[in-house]
């Protein structure tokens, strides 16, 4: 076993480096569709920026398509912002993950956040917001009672990633109460 230490990007540039001649793109996502949807973007940032985020940060092309189908999705529903967080640790100042929140007055935080690096999704929602959803890719997370964060549903494929824009309405539509 070689580990290997270094950002992400730094990371999956060793790999796409030194991945065999007939496999030039291992470890490195493929080119994503750059396309802005509509809107939906927070503070400065831009499509691309977005973009570039996912694929320097996920572990493979389809993970990182995955995540931008889910986050294209996500625009698509409307009145949402998406956005990566901000971080101390790392060397452009971002997180791993993007968040999606409710575009009208802040009175929550995000109601859904996508990790880049393995297409893990985290939603605000509760295990009583989803008990009548039959939907066998949820999974719910220990936390402590009152945790508003309890449901998981990891982009693990496409049919994950429809599935999460469903549990994503329901999220907006909680907030928006």
């Amino acid at each position: 076993m070689r580990l290997i230490d270094g950002t992400p990007q730094e990371i999956a540039e060793f790999l796409r480096l030194t991945a065999p001649e007939d496999d030039a793109d291992a470890g490195a996502p493929a080119e994503a569709e750059l396309d802005a949807p509509v809107g939906g973007l927070a503070g400065e940032l831009d499509w691309a920026q977005i973009t570039d985020l996912v694929r320097g940060r996920a572990r493979s092309a389809e993970i990182a398509r995955r995540v931008l189908d889910f986050v294209k999705g996500a625009v698509a529903l409307g009145d949402v912002e998406i956005g990566p967080g901000e971080s101390e640790r790392t060397r452009d100042g971002r997180t791993d993950y993007i968040m999606v929140r409710d575009a009208g007055v802040r009175r929550f935080g995000a109601v859904a956040y996508v990790k880049a690096t393995n297409g893990g999704l985290t939603l605000r929602l509760t295990r009583e917001d989803v008990a009548g959803l039959d939907e066998p890719r949820i999974g719910f997370r220990a936390v402590r009672p009152g945790h508003q964060y309890v449901v998981n549903c990891p982009l693990r494929d496409d049919e994950a990633v429809q599935a999460a824009l469903r549990l994503v309405r329901v999220a907006l539509a909680k907030v928006r109460r």
